[in-house]
């Protein structure tokens, strides 16, 4: 591993890459609307001058092409096989999203091994021609390779809905995080909330659990409010910022952005900060 990683810093350091900002949206939980908030958020992100690429890393069960209604020829399987480079996979969809499909139904994908993952997120970080700010979405479930994401991020977007079994998953990735001694920059953002006051108290209820019994530091990024058209969004494969701008649950998703553009922070190391912190290296 520790071979690996200086190679890997090597590469980089050849290169001079830029900073890259990389985000990791997670929520342990399936159904809480990670894909949807990636989705959204990166198109948000566009427009406020950010060139963002999303990285679908439900590995051999992605569906951002799918909400895309567009599907890409090349997915991670090529790169891995060695076939194609990580630039012939990118996809463009509506608004000018980049997007990388983890592809879907593929046993090769779903069993990847870290040093194969390792390979991927790699080869990634080396577009900064693309973009400035990688979206990571990840799938399900709290995995070795979320972990590892998580870890290395500059910041880390947990999404979670104000009812008691999303909030013990999001809590048990937590508790995982501070026994592994990670202690990432957590931006909490409350999902399909009834009205602005459950968001609330559901994010401060949340926070403050969280943070007594695992010592790791949470920010309320905001909350987008429970609406049917994101729903009929997925159901027309347009994200919901394009095909209905004007419903609330997009006005949430706008002021999540600004609110992240005032606040977020990248890490000075730039690339090599990720994969120190991926590889862990110093």
């Amino acid at each position: 591993m520790s071979d690996q990683a200086q190679a890997l810093r090597e590469l980089i350091k050849a290169q001079s890459a830029p900073n890259m900002n990389v985000i990791t949206v997670t929520g342990a939980k399936g159904g809480v609307g990670k894909s949807s908030v990636a989705l959204n958020l990166s198109i948000a992100l566009n427009k406020r001058g950010k060139r963002t690429l999303v990285v679908d890393m439900d590995l051999g069960l992605a569906n951002i092409d799918v909400m895309l209604g567009t599907k890409t020829e090349y997915d991670l399987l090529s790169v891995i096989e060695g076939s194609r480079d990580i630039h012939d996979i990118i996809g463009t969809g509506i608004c000018g999203v980049k997007y990388i499909s983890g592809g879907s139904g593929m046993e090769e994908l779903v069993n990847l091994d870290e040093t194969a993952v390792g390979r991927i997120i790699t080869q990634l970080l080396c577009l900064e021609d693309v973009a400035d700010t990688i979206i990571f979405d990840t799938g399900a479930g709290i995995s070795e390779i979320i972990l590892r994401l998580i870890s290395a991020s500059n910041d880390t977007l947990l999404v979670t809905m104000p009812e008691p079994t999303s909030f013990m998953d999001a809590y048990a990735l937590v508790k995982i995080m501070s026994q592994r001694k990670i202690n990432p920059n957590i931006k909490l953002i409350i999902n399909k909330a009834d009205t602005e006051r459950e968001a609330q108290s559901a994010a401060e209820g949340f926070i403050s659990i969280a943070e007594k019994y695992s010592g790791i530091a949470i920010k309320s990024l905001g909350y987008i409010l429970n609406d049917e058209h994101m729903v009929r969004a997925v159901k027309l494969q347009v994200p919901l910022l394009v095909s209905f701008p004007a419903s609330k649950a997009a006005r949430n998703l706008e002021l999540l952005a600004d609110t992240y553009m005032d606040i977020k922070t990248i890490d000075e190391t730039g690339l090599m900060g990720f994969l120190k912190r991926l590889f862990g290296g110093q």
